[in-house]
């Protein structure tokens, strides 16, 4: 099966590397947005240490390590996606998009019954610590949505026009962006539920 390639590029292979250009120039983009986030983090930390002290214990630091370790997973499964692609094994492509898919809805669940915990006790985005909680982690569960939007449509062109999917660079792109939302939780993680713990 040869790989189509679409104008104005002059070869399979600086398509993909106008892909991953073009991916990495995105992810540069949504780093500054979480910069920012985290800038506003660590200011806070710094002028309200007793928030913190007060707060950040509530956090469910056990349900979190679950969605960590859900995430993680889901950034292997995503690995061999983009293995798969490349290799233009369809059906274990289709396998390891729908398990990562999966996983990802998994975290989200785990999310949006953390968030219905807090709201059943009272602690909502007007609370300051935990306005600062909703907003970070709400705007990485965006980001986790937006992600199973993409590997759904990587699973539907494959499974519909598996040679426009099959070239590897789409996959590619989309696994670039997975992992890069799964690092960001690496930093929320222990920015919110562990490092907040401390005085």
């Amino acid at each position: 099966m040869t790989a189509p390639v679409r104008q104005p590029f002059v070869d399979a292979t600086h398509q993909r590397a106008a892909v991953a250009l073009g991916t990495w120039v995105f992810l540069a983009q949504e780093t500054l947005f979480f910069g920012v986030l985290f800038v506003l983090y660590a200011t806070w930390r710094i002028r309200h240490p007793a928030l913190f002290l007060r707060d950040a214990p509530r956090l469910d630091w056990a349900l979190a390590a679950a969605m960590t370790a859900t995430l993680l997973l889901s950034s292997f499964t995503m690995a061999l996606a983009v293995r798969f692609a490349f290799l233009r094994a369809r059906r274990a492509l289709l396998a390891a998009l729908a398990a990562t898919a999966l996983l990802g809805a998994a975290f989200l669940a785990m999310k949006i019954h953390e968030y219905a915990h807090h709201l059943a006790r009272g602690e909502g985005p007007t609370a300051p610590f935990f306005g600062l909680y909703f907003v970070i982690t709400g705007f990485h569960a965006l980001h986790v949505l937006a992600g199973i939007g993409a590997l759904v449509g990587l699973a539907v062109a494959s499974a519909l026009r598996p040679r426009e999917a099959l070239r590897g660079g789409p996959t590619m792109a989309v696994g670039l962006y997975w992992h890069f939302v799964d690092i960001v939780w690496l930093f929320v993680f222990p920015a919110l539920y562990l490092l907040g713990r401390a005085p």
